[in-house]
């Protein structure tokens, strides 16, 4: 058993400021990257099983933040458990590196809607860091 979220009042414990609004599940074929993903008022809180293995980048664009342009790669899963705040402005992609399916548990603090006026569903381009952001070395 795994405790994703211990909540009072919808506000997780372990995750400060944050309301939680909705929980998503996203399936990752062998090999497939899903990316780029980007938003301007949500936050994501990801997690990956520990039986799956999945590379995770993010690409801070947020203009005038100290980190602006900073890439980041994290291994969630890998018999590992963790949760990720992807604040908003940051741009997310995944690749699974495992030769089965895997999963993505995520929450939000947003409701999602299609309707384009209030929807917060961005995208950028899978190479917007280089195809080479997405490579595993082994060293």
């Amino acid at each position: 058993m795994t405790e994703l979220a211990r909540l009072t009042d919808g506000h997780p414990q372990a995750i400060a400021g944050f309301t939680l609004r909705q929980i998503n599940s996203s399936e990752v074929e062998p090999g497939a990257i899903k990316a780029f993903h980007l938003h301007q008022r949500q936050t994501d809180v990801w997690y990956v099983p520990p039986t799956d293995r999945m590379l995770l980048v993010l690409i801070d664009t947020r203009q005038g933040s100290k980190t602006e342009g900073a890439r980041m790669r994290l291994t969630l899963g890998a018999g590992a458990s963790r949760l990720v705040r992807i604040p908003p402005g940051v741009a997310h992609g995944v690749r699974n590196l495992a030769a089965t399916a895997g999963w993505i548990i995520y929450f939000t603090d947003v409701h999602f809607s299609p309707e384009p006026s209030m929807c917060d569903e961005g995208r950028l381009p899978w190479d917007y860091a280089g195809a080479e952001i997405w490579e595993v070395t082994r060293g």
